[in-house]
């Protein structure tokens, strides 16, 4: 409670060292620098507390660990079926957008955002790039909140708080928060705020092992694939 004072102290400050020179400031700020995600539950993991004069669009941008996929073919060689590597995804595990758009549109800047940062190595396919945002976006994953900018205090109406609340299927792992203004194709973006977000249990480890490790991981994988198809055939015979 004392940090959530202490944020506003500084907050105040800046208004009054810096709130009449530009008409383009904007600061935020994480009290938390580590959360845990906790299932069941419906309390926000952590709230942004941001000051800004401008009248542009504000857009708060919370981004989560990278992470890779890799798109294969099925492909017949000497008389045998194989997988071919014909691609590779690279995004964002989580990717969420808040803004203090008072409608409910979204913004072109927003999308445009988004799908950069969606990086497919070898042969670009925008139909790919659509289904993985609809995928990610039904398991709230991606995500784009329009008003969500709430006034800290009427009398301070340039002083806002923004609670976040992650889905608990959000990976562990460094996560990286930034603010930026957007209008008419111009962007500015703040430094961006690294938050550590973690997660109990063995779903936690086994994340970060494979991304960590992928290559032993997809050949640890493989011989448990192996493994299992010997021994289901084992069974299978002895039936």
């Amino acid at each position: 409670m004392h940090i959530k004072n202490f944020s506003g102290y500084i907050f105040l400050l800046i208004f009054l060292f810096f709130g009449k020179v530009s008409s383009n400031v904007i600061f935020f700020d994480v009290p938390q620098k580590k959360v845990e995600l906790k299932e069941n539950s419906s309390d926000p993991e952590f709230t942004v507390y941001v000051h800004s004069n401008s009248k542009k669009n504000l857009v708060l941008k919370v981004v989560g660990p990278n992470q890779k996929v890799v798109l294969q073919k099925k492909k017949k060689i000497f008389g045998m079926w194989t997988w071919n590597k014909t691609g590779e995804f690279s995004y964002p595990s989580l990717f969420h957008y808040y803004t203090n758009n008072k409608n409910n549109e979204i913004d072109f800047e927003i999308k445009k955002d988004l799908v950069d940062n969606i990086k497919l190595i070898g042969k670009d396919d925008d139909n790919l790039k659509k289904e993985l945002i609809e995928k990610k976006m039904s398991l709230k994953l991606f995500m784009i909140k329009n008003n969500s900018f709430q006034e800290l205090n009427k009398q301070t109406p340039s002083f806002f708080k923004i609670p976040i609340k992650l889905p608990y299927n959000s990976p562990a792992g460094k996560y990286f928060i930034s603010l930026s203004l957007m209008k008419s194709g111009s962007k500015i973006e703040t430094e961006r705020i690294e938050l550590l977000v973690e997660k109990p249990g063995i779903s936690s480890l086994v994340f970060k092992f494979a991304h960590k490790f992928s290559f032993i991981y997809g050949i640890f994988s493989a011989i448990i694939a192996i493994g299992l198809g010997l021994i289901a055939g084992i069974i299978f015979r002895k039936n």
